[in-house]
């Protein structure tokens, strides 16, 4: 079996300010408040005056448990695999974020954001029962942004950025050679199982374009859209224990290739309105469309004029687990209740690209549900504005898992569990205006 590396929406990271994940990120590209919008919507520049400094962090907490009764796998000869649900197996971690913008005259403005777009986590230990698919994974990505902003002058304003992305991914999984004793006829248990490490990134080139219009004096309107991208992850896999033939007859040895894995980032429209009811209430809604049916599970393919332990080439299309596009639904109101203080809250809808059919250990992902509240702080010490955000994560029951191999190489590898994941997020963003 060759190990696979994916991407989902599930590595998706659209919260990249406390001041818009306190509202779902609702009227987001509609709605600048501060140097952030440099990632949601470049022409909310516009809307700021002077110099602009935004920094920030999300902290994600999510626990996520397979059940162990729940949890059942096989080898590709169709034994069953002895192991545990995984436990919870994602660590808490943290993604910082930093946006600058500046007004360079009344119809332009540059600026500059840092950021991390996807990333993922995950360590089902040893004992996992669905070992053979996928144990621990470590992938992230930085994004780097300079980006323009031109207003007319009458409420209208078009934004661009090109986004400089850098990713970096390792894999750490066992290898079942079972399939191979199958296919040679071989008494089960010939080969001790191996373990597989790759390692492997890139650098990719994604462009995002944006307009903003003040409809009335109360409503803005707003666009963006975003490329995608693909990475080519370059690098190294090693396989331990992989089965050779030679003169002297079978033997198992450690085998190290050059490698690279073709990853789609699809590319993205979203649309949002910021309408203000009154003096005390704003209300915000927007929702966004990704292209995910263009990526899918790919297989790590061998960059060696002879490969030995991976494949030459990806697998047809009808072995290739296909994902679809997904709509992501948002609301959300701020509420000024004094001239320094404002609470927010938002609502937000997320459809998964993932399915029953294409779900696996290494995309445990559903369509869910998130409720979020925050509050923003203006005027502290040095006019500081302070914005704080919490969200939860709500799953319609556990995510359920029913994986069936459909590469011949994998043979007869399943894995059936259920999950119970519970996230949330907690976001802090210090934003001002020099």
């Amino acid at each position: 079996m060759s190990p696979c590396v994916t991407f989902a929406a599930g590595l998706s990271n659209s919260d990249q300010s406390a001041s818009t994940s306190a509202v779902s990120n609702a009227g987001s590209v509609a709605n600048p408040e501060n140097a952030s919008t440099i990632f949601f919507n470049p022409a909310g520049m516009s809307r700021l005056s002077g110099t602009n400094l935004s920094l920030g962090a999300i902290l994600f907490e999510i626990d996520a448990v397979g059940g162990d009764s729940e949890t059942s796998a096989t080898r590709a000869n169709g034994d069953p695999v002895v192991g545990d649900g995984g436990g919870d197996h994602v660590d808490t971690f943290a993604v910082p974020n930093a946006y600058l913008t500046h007004e360079v005259n009344d119809w332009l403005d540059v600026g500059l954001g840092v950021y991390v777009p996807y990333g993922l986590g995950f360590d089902y230990g040893e004992a996992f029962a669905g070992r053979f698919i996928g144990d621990e994974i470590e992938l992230v990505s930085y994004g780097v942004s300079p980006s323009f902003s031109v207003n007319s002058g009458e409420g209208f304003s078009l934004g661009g950025s090109i986004n400089v992305l850098y990713a970096d991914a390792e894999q750490r999984s066992p290898v079942d050679f079972s399939g191979i004793e199958s296919r040679f006829s071989l008494p089960p248990g010939t080969f001790n199982d191996g373990h597989a490490t790759l390692v492997g990134d890139d650098v990719a080139l994604e462009f995002t374009v944006g307009a903003l219009w003040q409809a009335t004096p109360e409503t803005s309107l707003g666009f963006s859209a975003r490329t995608g991208t693909e990475f080519n992850l370059k690098g190294t896999g090693t396989i331990t224990n992989f089965p050779t033939l030679s003169a002297s007859g079978l033997s198992q040895t450690t085998v190290t290739e050059q490698i690279e894995v073709p990853i789609t980032i699809p590319q993205s429209l979203s649309v949002g309105v910021a309408h203000q009811w009154n003096d005390a209430l704003k209300l915000l809604a927007g929702a966004t469309w990704a292209k995910w049916s263009d990526a899918s599970a790919l297989t790590v393919v061998s960059r060696e004029p002879s490969p030995v332990a991976f494949p030459a080439e990806q697998p047809p299309e009808d072995q290739v687990q296909n994902w679809k596009d997904t709509w992501q639904w948002r609301v959300g109101a701020i509420w000024q209740a004094t001239s320094t203080w404002s609470f927010k809250a938002g609502y937000l809808f997320d459809e998964s690209p993932v399915t029953l059919e294409t779900r696996s250990p290494l995309t445990p992902f559903d369509d869910y549900h998130q409720l979020s509240l925050g509050a923003q702080i203006r005027d502290l010490a040095g006019d500081w504005t302070v914005d704080m955000s919490v969200a939860r994560v709500f799953y319609e029951g556990d995510i359920s898992i029913d994986y069936a191999a459909t590469d011949p190489a994998q043979g007869q590898t399943s894995f059936k569990s259920e999950y119970d994941v519970v996230p949330w997020t907690v976001g802090l963003q210090l934003s001002k205006e020099f």
